[in-house]
């Protein structure tokens, strides 16, 4: 039997692809989303209506978000917002901030069971099973926070888990000048 040796174009070309995947890869892992700056930063919040978690009938805008402000870009099925409840909660109970929050892409039963039973940070909650929110509010990844200063202008942004000296960080924006 003769049998017709492979192309080299075939050998090679696995090779090809897991050396581009590699670049990839290693890419991925060297990205941070908070080095690039949103295209929010310095502009009026965005307004988006859409419903409240604690009752779909009823519509929440941002527009009568009141300000300043925290909005958090959260699910009940992340572990970084999970981690990063506990300072919500902090931050909420010292009233300086009024903390809005956005629940993507989850299922509205486990948001309101985890919101239960962990307790409620937010002034009132969006709920974004559809994902509309993502393009408004330029949403990478949750969690993901935004900092909006008293006259309603996007201040700050942080993409992961908030952690007390992020916070610090993001409030010391609020005494920056405007661009």
């Amino acid at each position: 039997m003769n049998e017709k040796p492979a192309p080299r174009l075939l050998l090679i070309l696995p090779i090809v692809l897991m050396v581009t995947l590699g670049v990839f890869y290693a890419y991925g892992l060297t990205f941070d989303p908070n080095k690039s700056q949103s295209r929010l930063m310095g502009k009026a919040l965005p307004i988006v209506t859409l419903p409240a978690l604690s009752d779909t009938q009823k519509e929440i805008s941002s527009l009568h978000f009141k300000t300043p402000a925290i909005i958090n870009i959260w699910a009940s099925w992340c572990s970084a917002c999970r981690a990063e409840h506990e300072l919500l909660m902090e931050i909420a109970a010292q009233h300086r901030f009024f903390v809005y929050g956005v629940d993507y892409q989850d299922d509205i039963e486990n948001a309101r069971a985890y919101l239960k039973a962990q307790g409620n940070p937010f002034n009132d909650i969006m709920f974004d099973g559809a994902m509309s929110a993502a393009q408004p509010f330029d949403v990478l990844s949750v969690p993901q926070t935004y900092l909006i200063d008293q006259h309603g202008i996007v201040r700050a942004r942080y993409v992961g888990k908030l952690t007390k000296e992020v916070w610090q960080m993001l409030q010391a924006t609020l005494n920056q000048p405007e661009n």
